[in-house]
């Protein structure tokens, strides 16, 4: 047992004050508090401090308190709520408070008052802030979202992938190919950015001439999420972009998806980082592919706009300290927007399985099966409308 994630211990209160930003408080094992557990404290004017448990008694317990909001948010005087937290919101400067070891004093010292040092270099994120009520509740909430000084805050710490992936291999015309690119997001609690973008150089045989050919092509995606706007929910916006060959013919030539505005609902997270969650946003569909004129010799251009509703599934799953099993499922139905009919069968759909090992700390090994479906393959390029992708691919991660 050990604090749950958003597990929350009302009527906490400070027993002692130790040096180094250390403080005593009223709750220990019986109430499930262990060694290394991660949590906030929050007091009735609202987030006060990070904390890291780093011993525990039966009816008391030692916490290095860390994004402290002001030394007088600390006193004996308040009576606190201590909510759980995931790991992964732990920086990696903390982690060694996990296994640090710490020694209680053999008694009491003299009552004095309480003396801690500022931290406020480290960040401090809105998700750290405790629920008013009533009108203050929506105050409140709105200031959350825009805040602009968290979101300046959440946007200087990056994290920085390069990838390749030796080999790919796609059912659609035999393709072998080789992949490449890169990704950038950020490390925030609050605000959540990230941008991708990857290449492939492919071989495969075409579908009319029968002989081996190399095409190329482009996808790149960008996503943008406020994480935890209520308890369950955050926001979800963001772009796709794809151009593919698997011919001489662009299939697609471009295809736009944008998604200004959808909702993630999160279903289950624990502390290891484990999760399932469910979204939706709606999609400006914009897509243009080349098809063979009626000569059977030029080349002409097709488009296609209307919107998607895009439903994703997402899942994580630790397997052990050094493998992590995702998957990620999106049902996209086009729905034309002159009639408002609604396509079930062209829903672009992609399920996206990825079992991922630690090498070490930045280096990663990635195995992805990927299945798609795409009436329009078939019904503009006589494609085949389904493909399956297998793909080894080796990931550095940096943080910048």
């Amino acid at each position: 047992m050990a604090l749950d994630f958003s597990e929350v211990l009302p009527n906490v209160r400070i027993l002692q004050a130790l040096p180094k930003n250390v403080v005593m408080i009223n709750r220990g094992i019986e109430d499930g508090i262990f060694k290394g557990d991660h949590a906030r404290l929050v007091n009735l004017e609202g987030y006060a401090a990070r904390a890291i448990c780093l011993k525990t008694a039966s009816e008391a317990s030692y916490w290095q308190l860390y994004r402290i909001v002001s030394t007088e948010s600390i006193s004996k005087d308040y009576v606190y709520k201590i909510i759980g937290m995931n790991d992964s919101e732990l920086p990696d400067s903390k982690t060694a408070y996990k296994e640090a070891s710490f020694t209680a004093p053999v008694k009491a010292e003299k009552e004095k008052p309480i003396v801690l040092n500022n931290d406020l270099p480290e960040r401090i994120t809105e998700r750290d802030l405790i629920d008013p009520v009533g009108y203050e509740k929506r105050k409140s909430y709105f200031n959350t979202v825009v805040d602009q000084k968290t979101f300046e805050r959440e946007m200087t710490d990056f994290k920085f992938s390069l990838f390749a992936s030796p080999v790919v291999k796609q059912t659609i015309n035999n393709a072998e190919s080789l992949r490449f690119g890169a990704r950038l997001e950020n490390l925030g609690d609050r605000y959540r950015f990230k941008v991708q973008g990857e290449q492939s150089q492919n071989r495969l045989q075409d579908p009319e001439t029968k002989e081996n050919i190399s095409t190329r092509s482009t996808a790149a995606n960008a996503q943008f999420s406020i994480y935890h706007l209520t308890s369950t929910v955050s926001s979800l916006s963001l772009i796709n972009f794809n151009s593919a060959r698997y011919s001489v013919l662009a299939t697609p030539k471009s295809h736009w998806q944008f998604g200004p505005i959808g909702y993630t609902w999160h279903l289950y997270e624990n502390k290891q980082g484990e999760a399932f969650d469910l979204s939706y946003v709606p999609l400006l569909d914009l897509r243009t592919t080349e098809v063979r004129g009626a000569d059977g010799v030029s080349i002409n251009t097709v488009s296609k706009t209307g919107l998607r509703h895009g439903v994703r599934f997402g899942m994580k799953k630790k397997i052990n300290e050094r493998i992590m099993l995702e998957n990620l499922f999106w049902f996209r139905p086009f729905q034309d927007m002159s009639s408002w009919a609604l396509d079930m069968k062209n829903n672009n759909m992609v399920n996206d399985l990825k079992l991922a090992v630690s090498v070490t700390n930045n280096l990663y090994l990635d195995y992805n099966l990927i299945y798609q479906n795409d009436s329009l393959l078939k019904e503009l390029s006589n494609l085949s409308q389904t493909n399956v992708i297998n793909s080894l691919t080796v990931r550095y991660d940096v943080n910048l």
